[in-house]
């Protein structure tokens, strides 16, 4: 792509959509330059892969304030373009639905408290994320543990896709979750944790697990560290279809799936888990079509799988 090309005269002002692909080139991409950049009647904007070359040097950081001014935008998709951090003047975009951040990492306060039409939102906000009443939101990927502990989560009625992230950056202000914070999703279809630890909470939760997630269909942990065997619980789940377990610490956990659970289960994924034991009984998971077991998830992990899922089961 030419990078001289949003400062064309040629560039149709009146246009609705545009939508760039940008080339990466090494570690250090595209460069495309948006001085110019006066699309004030857009509506969809995407500028995945790309850098922002703003007057002759390359900040990296910030959305360049050139497209805060395009106030018609309903879809931004900035992934993959270095951002670290989202300017105030983006609150003009008030009828923006999808900012797509993916692959950004934001660690500082990020305001969006202006954003009421906001229905998806992608990015890694590590730092705090303010959001207000987002009672349109329905995809938030994703957000730190700390920042998630801050939200006003009665807001988020119709939220449906969540992932939670914690890393190294914000060690010091880890939040351990447990199933109680998810309580009031009563939407929510697909839950990613990428968190270090995690507990199933109250014996209430566990209960009435049908009431607080009468929607759930997807659950993915990832990096975690469970302290208690969560299958009890999940298999209470009325709508549960996909559960994916990777990279997780279950040591010291007798893991079982029994009988009357998970009637809805299609597909069981136990990427590299490290397990005390696990056993499957014969009538469990009636609707289970894809097993995936990988490495065998342990050397001394005990095993008991019933014979009509051998035919599932991959990686083993």
């Amino acid at each position: 792509m030419d990078n001289n090309y949003l400062c064309d005269r040629r560039v149709n002002k009146r246009m609705r959509s545009f939508l760039f692909f940008g080339e990466q080139k090494g570690m250090l991409g595209s460069y495309v330059k948006t001085t110019n950049l006066k699309l004030k009647l857009l509506r969809v904007l995407n500028l995945r892969g790309l850098l922002f070359d703003c007057e002759g040097y390359i900040p990296f950081m910030s959305l360049p304030d050139v497209i805060c001014e395009s106030i018609h935008l309903r879809y931004l998709g900035v992934a993959d373009t270095g951002l670290r951090h989202l300017p105030s003047p983006i609150s003009n975009l008030q009828f923006l639905q999808t900012l797509d951040a993916s692959g950004n990492r934001f660690e500082g306060m990020t305001d969006l408290r202006k954003l009421t039409s906001l229905r998806h939102l992608m990015g890694r906000f590590i730092g705090e994320l303010l959001i207000g009443d987002a009672v349109n939101l329905q995809t938030l990927r994703s957000i730190s543990s700390y920042s998630w502990s801050k939200l006003q989560c009665k807001s988020l009625k119709n939220l449906r896709d969540l992932e939670i992230y914690d890393s190294g950056y914000v060690e010091l202000t880890r939040v351990r979750l447990n199933l109680s914070s998810f309580s009031n999703l009563t939407n929510l279809r697909a839950l990613t944790l990428r968190v270090p630890t995690f507990r199933i909470s109250s014996e209430a939760v566990v209960f009435h697990m049908d009431v607080f997630f009468p929607s759930l269909e997807s659950l993915t942990f990832s990096g975690t560290n469970l302290e208690e065997d969560p299958m009890p619980a999940l298999q209470k789940l009325p709508r549960l279809e996909d559960l994916v377990l990777e990279d997780c610490d279950c040591s010291e956990v007798k893991m079982s799936f029994s009988a009357q659970g998970f009637a809805r289960l299609r597909k069981l994924a136990l990427f590299r888990v490290r397990l005390d034991s696990l056993w499957i009984e014969e009538e469990a998971m009636p609707s289970l079509m894809h097993l995936n077991l990988v490495n065998r998830l342990g050397p001394r992990t005990k095993m008991m799988i019933p014979d009509r899922f051998l035919a599932l089961v991959r990686g083993y």
